[in-house]
């Protein structure tokens, strides 16, 4: 059950840097709007995920997300700086969650190590 609180906003993350290129690719095409709904809704689901955590490490990153996504998605047209800045914070965002990731893979590790097995009478 613990592994989806930290898989989840992982995957959130590779899914809105995703649509984060996607739309940058389609800023002047008829497409972008779209695009962007989409990855409006990827954005909320993962600031949703991690207002329900209470780790300290998302305060910052949570802070850095909602300044991205105010000064990115709410542009008519992404520049290069807005679409660099996302990527930074996007990629800030995946360094914490594949760190997190490696502590969970790490702990259970060591708890599977500790399980002895049961002798069969």
């Amino acid at each position: 059950m613990e592994a989806s609180f930290v898989v989840q906003p992982w995957i959130a993350t590779r899914t809105i840097n995703d649509y984060c290129n996607l739309c940058f690719q389609a800023r002047d095409s008829g497409s972008f709007i779209p695009c962007k709904r989409a990855m409006s809704m990827s954005y909320n689901s993962l600031l949703a995920s991690l207002r329900m955590d209470a780790n300290p490490a998302f305060g910052d990153l949570m802070k850095r997300l909602e300044d991205a996504k105010e000064s990115c998605l709410s542009t008519k047209t992404p520049n290069e700086r807005c679409h660099e800045k996302m990527q930074s914070t996007l990629g800030g965002a995946l360094q914490l969650f594949d760190r997190m990731l490696e502590d969970y893979k790490n702990r259970y590790t060591a708890i599977q190590n500790r399980i002895t097995p049961i002798a069969h009478m």
